[in-house]
């Protein structure tokens, strides 16, 4: 039941209840609620009309779009070149290029914990052991590995 057809109702019992509305105030009030619930009803259906309106409008841009999407992607993809199996490719390339990363074993001056570290914790210069918490500059100079003054 829509809000129009609910306010309506109300207004059938008003009418079936005989109130004068010019001799009883709660009659002229009720009366005048009445009247604005119809305006109110009435606005309402309006805008679910113009709501499910413009939905509709909304799902014909959206296919639209998805349809020059995918006009787009096959253009670029014969332009280009792209097949399919060049994705596989770059993938296993991506996955060598990981496996190919370096990693390196320093001793904490600390502890003496053996650590392994990758390229970014080489460049970064320093490193918080996990072992003793301390924290140690990394250096790869030659004469301090051979104990060489």
């Amino acid at each position: 039941m829509t809000i129009t057809e609910k306010v309506a109702y109300i207004q059938g019992l008003f009418d079936g209840m005989g109130l004068d509305k010019s001799e009883e105030p709660q009659a002229k009030v009720l009366s005048e609620v009445l009247d604005v619930l119809k305006e109110v009803g009435e606005e309402i259906d309006m805008l679910d009309a113009t709501l499910d309106e413009h939905g509709k409008e909304f799902d014909g841009v959206e296919d639209a779009l998805n349809d020059l999407t995918v006009g787009l992607t096959e253009l670029e993809d014969e332009v280009y070149g792209v097949d399919d199996d060049d994705d596989d490719e770059d993938e296993d390339d991506e996955e060598e290029d990981d496996d190919s990363e370096d990693f390196f074993e320093v001793e904490c001056p600390n502890c003496g914990e053996e650590l392994t570290i990758d390229d970014e914790v080489l460049a970064a210069g320093s490193i918080d052991c996990p072992n003793c918490g301390q924290t140690f500059a990394l250096s790869f100079d030659e004469d301090e590995e051979s104990g060489d003054d």
